[in-house]
């Protein structure tokens, strides 16, 4: 302090106050002061931490320990998706080649990985080297494959539960519609369609089905518990028209040549289909002379004209070979096929377009897809003009008989009667006219007494 405020002070008879230290801090120091105590105080702490608590010391383990090594797993799982293979699955989740060939190798033995699906489980387990240890494939909860590696040996394990094989009949009377009658009486819709097509070649169930009209069906269905897996074959199915049955027999003969045959023996199967599409209503039919709509006049139409919508799939009407595929006239889009060696030519008319591979010279199988109903051509709206030559003449689809396809084999003939005979009458017995519909879970003994063959 200078000499002149000192003086000034002691003639006041007043001595200046000392300020404290932190009053002479300046304020933006200040702000400072606790923090710093509370880490002074953790670091405190932290030495007294490390001076009091014992050190744990690494040692080597002993015979003992050393018994419980571990062994770390790597898992992984995912589910097969669309359009995708076994292969594709693992190779794009970033397995390696080695890990794929295994499994492909391991699952060689038991199961085709060409059949995998969308939605089968898919696990993988990989050991701590990267190889792998077990791979589990769920196709559902009774059917699982397993591959397991037991030191350097991959091996397989099928791993599934047998279905519960059931034999269902059901008998029924039409009322309003054949698809109708059989749902109401719990016949599956898959059951319902291999009945219609077992005897489509006898009936046209689209317009001659009629009520009062009489059914029976026999067909297999697979459990698991108590819940329906799928619906097997239809072994026998019955139809009647008035005072006509119609009927149709599975039978598989020792040669492994398997089909639908009547009481006879004869193949239900016939050449040609009588319809080659799913239809709304006949525009037209076989006829030496018809007006036509177009041309204003009269003249033959050697034909069938099948309404339906345009784009309705066309399928063959039987095996054979296309011999024209293109534009024809009146005909617009036209497909011409030879069967039986040429001695019969079915004809398809006004298509809006062919299938893929359709062209001269393709074989084509009864049923497949060839084209698609149109108006193209001649033509007042979407139909398909279906007309049939035999040795060269035109003869009416709905009525000429075409021939059987092959029958029973005569050295087998005597063991498909003894098998219809038993089909007919367990069907009269499981469908008594009192019980309507029931069930009939058939085991291994009974099969063999009845000689059915699951």
């Amino acid at each position: 302090m200078s000499r002149r405020y000192s003086r000034k002070y002691r003639q006041a008879g007043t001595r200046p106050k000392k300020r404290a230290f932190a009053d002479r801090i300046p304020f933006d120091l200040k702000i400072l002061k606790w923090p710093g105590i509370i880490l002074a105080g953790f670091f405190v702490l932290f030495l007294g931490a490390k001076l009091l608590i014992p050190q744990a010391e690494a040692k080597p383990l002993g015979p003992i320990e050393s018994a419980f090594d571990f062994n770390p797993v790597c898992r992984w799982q995912g589910t097969i998706k669309k359009n995708e293979s076994l292969y594709i699955a693992l190779t794009e989740s970033g397995f390696s080649p080695r890990v794929v060939y295994d499994i492909d190798c391991g699952l060689d033995t038991v199961f085709d990985v060409r059949k995998v699906q969308p939605g089968d489980i898919i696990t993988v387990d990989l050991d701590n080297s990267g190889l792998l240890k077990r791979f589990d494939l769920e196709r559902s909860p009774w059917e699982h494959y397993r591959v397991l590696r037991e030191n350097d040996t991959l091996f397989a394990v099928k791993d599934t539960i047998p279905l519960t094989y059931v034999l269902r009949a059901v008998k029924g009377e039409v009322k309003s519609t054949l698809w109708e009658s059989m749902a109401k009486l719990q016949v599956p819709a898959e059951a319902i369609l291999r009945f219609t097509d077992i005897l489509s070649f006898d009936v046209d169930f689209l317009t001659e089905t009629r009520d009062g009209q009489r059914f029976a069906i026999m067909f297999e269905e697979y459990y698991f518990g108590d819940e329906i897996i799928k619906v097997g074959r239809v072994m026998a199915a019955q139809y009647w028209i008035s005072d006509t049955v119609f009927g149709g027999i599975h039978f598989m003969d020792p040669d492994s040549t398997q089909g639908y045959y009547t009481l006879s023996g004869k193949n239900t199967k016939k050449a040609l289909l009588r319809t080659p599409l799913t239809y709304r209503r006949i525009s037209s039919h076989f006829t030496n002379s018809r007006y036509h709509p177009i041309l204003k006049i009269y003249r033959p139409h050697h034909g069938v004209d099948y309404a339906a919508p345009s784009g309705t799939p066309v399928s063959a009407s039987g095996d054979g070979t296309v011999i024209f595929a293109g534009w024809k006239g009146g005909y617009g889009n036209y497909i011409e096929i030879s069967h039986t060696g040429g001695k019969i030519v079915t004809c398809y008319g006004h298509l809006k377009g062919f299938a893929r591979g359709i062209r001269k010279g393709t074989r084509v199988s009864q049923g497949q897809l060839i084209g698609y109903v149109g108006s193209t051509g001649l033509s007042t709206g979407p139909h398909l003009d279906y007309r049939v030559r035999v040795n060269g003449n035109y003869v009416n689809p709905l009525k000429y008989a075409f021939p059987d396809g092959p029958p029973v084999k005569s050295q087998y003939m005597a063991e498909f009667k003894n098998l219809a005979e038993n089909y007919m009458a367990l069907l009269d017995v499981m469908t008594p006219p009192s019980a309507g519909d029931k069930l009939a879970k058939v085991d291994d003994d009974e099969s063999e007494n009845l000689n059915i063959k699951p």
